[in-house]
């Protein structure tokens, strides 16, 4: 898997964002952009961006697992009414 195929599956979680990732590798969205791209106008994907990108997923999936344990509290809540 290349960055931009690692980095398409990572945004297509809910709430994960070029932005995001840019923060967690200590880059610009634009540096991001631009590593995703082919061609002449490329950049070289961040150092150590597998782990890196591994990481983010492990964390993301993490919130996400915190936010549904909220929503089944919630439901809960909203059943017992």
């Amino acid at each position: 898997m290349d960055f931009k195929a690692a980095t398409d599956v990572l945004t297509s979680a809910p709430s994960m964002t070029l932005g995001r990732i840019a923060g967690a590798f200590g880059k610009d969205t634009h540096t991001i952009t631009r590593a995703r791209m082919e061609g002449e106008n490329a950049r070289r994907p961040p150092a150590q961006w597998q782990s890196g990108v591994a990481q983010l997923a492990r964390d993301h999936a993490k919130e996400l697992r915190e936010y549904a344990d909220e929503l089944e509290k919630l439901a809960t809540l909203m059943e017992r009414q």
